[in-house]
């Protein structure tokens, strides 16, 4: 029921206009870049978190976990990386040693072979010991988040001194600079809709300001829910009058 109501709606707003046939079509406003800030380590919060509507600089910090416990893992494993090391060195010293006395003959083959085992085994703790390093030193860097664009907090899941899970959702950050306009057209309106066609453009909340934009893509799979196609423009915003979210009109009428 819900699916016709839609479909009779967006049927009712195409009409004939003497010989030209005219197409309004309904839609809403989408950042053009957003970012989601997800948790890449578990921890305590220990930063002020912003709030919803703040603005953000690219490079800022969002986020900052209590790192002492991320430190001290880093320095574990560094300290770790050096012991294997040292028995890297030894475990290499012996195998050269024992090859000069298998040379001479003053060692068997069989002894040879076991330090040879050794010596390998060495160097894979020392690839491990590595590994575990860029772990730790990868984990202590994901204590601080920094916001990749340049926009507005838009969701917040987060207080300070809170516990948060790796993968959580921390913070949505939308830049509203760029806007597109995802309108909704019935397969009736696509006869009279191309790329590159010019479309009034408003809003409810400022009706008589009208922008004028080029349809920049026209989507070709029907959505299931609404019995409709995405339309897409994209408009500039630098005075930030469209919210993401904010409904929109649009007419192929001068």
């Amino acid at each position: 029921m819900k699916k016709l109501a839609v479909l009779s709606a967006m049927a009712a707003i195409s009409f004939q206009s003497g010989s030209a046939f005219a197409v309004d079509l309904i839609g809403h406003a989408i950042a053009q870049q957003s970012q989601d800030v997800v948790a890449q380590v578990s921890g305590v919060v220990e930063s002020h978190p912003f709030q919803l509507g703040e603005p953000i600089q690219q490079g800022q910090s969002l986020i900052i976990l209590e790192d002492s416990d991320f430190k001290l893992e880093v320095r574990r494993q560094q300290a770790n990386l050096e012991l294997v090391k040292a028995d890297l060195k030894i475990k290499s010293s012996i195998y050269t040693r024992y090859k000069e006395l298998k040379a001479k003959k003053s060692l068997s083959q069989h002894e040879l072979d076991i330090a040879l085992a050794d010596l390998q085994a060495a160097k894979a703790r020392v690839k491990l010991a590595q590994i575990d390093l860029e772990k730790a030193t990868d984990n202590f860097t994901h204590t601080q988040i920094n916001s990749e664009i340049n926009g507005y907090v838009v969701k917040r899941n987060v207080e300070q001194g809170s516990w948060v899970e790796k993968g959580n959702l921390l913070y949505s950050v939308a830049d509203v600079n760029n806007i597109i306009v995802r309108l909704l057209a019935s397969e009736h309106d696509l006869a009279e809709l191309s790329v590159g066609q010019e479309l009034n453009l408003w809003s409810d909340v400022n009706p008589e300001i009208k922008v004028r934009a080029n349809i920049k893509r026209i989507g070709i799979n029907l959505d299931q829910g609404l019995m409709a196609y995405p339309i897409d423009i994209e408009i500039p915003n630098e005075d930030s009058l469209i919210k993401p979210g904010m409904s929109l009109h649009a007419s192929t009428l001068n």
